[in-house]
């Protein structure tokens, strides 16, 4: 899981932009699954064939948050804004990777304490220095180019991994490793794993990835806030829990249950996010595809979320593929 983990962990595939992991993707699954792209940018993995039985989606979103260029001024300093919700908060004095025609490192501009007014930075006050000559950086940077904040993947106690990006590549990295678990297995079912594009700017992808494959249920894999100082308890989930399974009205009852019953025969911790209305997730688009799609939603409990280390627990990850494959080579729930 490590491995898988850290080749997603990437400084690609900012929203928009998920293709970039198409290379990625065909060089963990190799000849495991059929792998296809659509217009939105998903990714596509499929396993099992046409005639057999039930149709699941296994949903992750493989975008990340990151920057976009919107201008360059004369002094060759980028004007960008977030793809995302970035936390703004993680961004001043910040190492960043620009996609230019080259990539090339640049860093946030910050105010020094002693001449600033005190006001935090703003979506609309985000510049970038690459220490490049105006006409040098006209060269190699175009508008709509992004940027992603640089982080070093690390390796902490207890199995876990610190990382950016890991919402929601921990999420990939668990369809990756489900898929390796059921690349010997005959399926009962038709199983598309699906690294869907643009949740962070709208959830786009999942809905028009659902309404081409219509498929009669879906399970997706997010990251969820783990429990930390300041973080209500009812809104989280303790690292290494297991997993996370959120209850909402958005969600099927009876997929939410069996996931429940598989994890508590596999003798798995798991904790709740209880939602009044919408997840805020790529279930909200699945569950209504066409005529409405049986969906539900495991995340990967996942600490500081939206920076640059963001963590998770391996254990909780190899966990929920666990579960996943026994969730698919039964087949699905007849009544889900």
């Amino acid at each position: 899981m490590k491995t898988i983990l850290k080749k997603l962990c990437a400084d690609r595939g900012v929203s928009g932009n998920e293709l970039e992991m198409l290379p990625v993707i065909k060089d963990l699954l190799g000849g495991s699954a059929q792998i296809t792209t659509d217009n939105s940018g998903n990714i596509i993995a499929a396993m099992g064939t046409e005639n057999t039985g039930r149709h699941i989606i296994i949903d992750a979103h493989i975008d990340r948050i990151g920057l976009a260029v919107t201008y360059i001024n004369d002094k060759g300093f980028l004007k960008a804004e977030p793809v995302g919700g970035i936390d703004l908060r993680s961004l001043p004095g910040s190492a960043v990777t620009v996609h230019g025609r080259e990539d090339m490192t640049g860093v946030i501009c910050t105010m020094p304490p002693h001449l600033s007014d005190g006001d935090e930075l703003s979506r609309d006050r985000i510049w970038i220095d690459t220490g490049l000559p105006a006409e040098k950086v006209r060269e190699l940077v175009s508008l709509g180019d992004t940027a992603v904040l640089r982080s070093e993947f690390r390796e902490l106690l207890g199995n876990k991994i610190a990382a950016s990006a890991l919402d929601n590549r921990s999420g990939c990295a668990v369809l990756v490793r489900c898929a390796e678990l059921l690349k010997n297995e005959v399926l009962p079912c038709r199983v598309s794993f699906v690294f869907s594009s643009q949740e962070e700017t709208g959830e786009l992808g999942a809905g028009t990835s659902a309404f081409s494959l219509a498929p009669d249920e879906a399970i997706v894999i997010d990251a969820g806030f783990a429990a930390q100082e300041g973080v209500p308890a009812e809104k989280s989930g303790k690292l290494g829990c297991g997993c996370i399974i959120t209850i909402s009205p958005v969600l099927s009852k009876q997929v939410t249950d069996r996931i429940m019953n598989i994890a508590s025969r596999l003798g798995m911790e798991y904790d709740f996010e209880v939602c009044s209305g919408s997840t805020g997730t790529n279930a909200d688009r699945i569950s209504c595809s066409r005529g409405g799609v049986k969906t539900g939603l495991i995340s990967v409990p996942s600490k500081n979320m939206h920076t640059t280390t963001e963590i998770v627990s391996l254990d909780d990850m190899e966990k929920i593929a666990e579960l996943l494959k026994i969730y698919i080579m039964e087949g699905g729930d007849d009544n889900a």
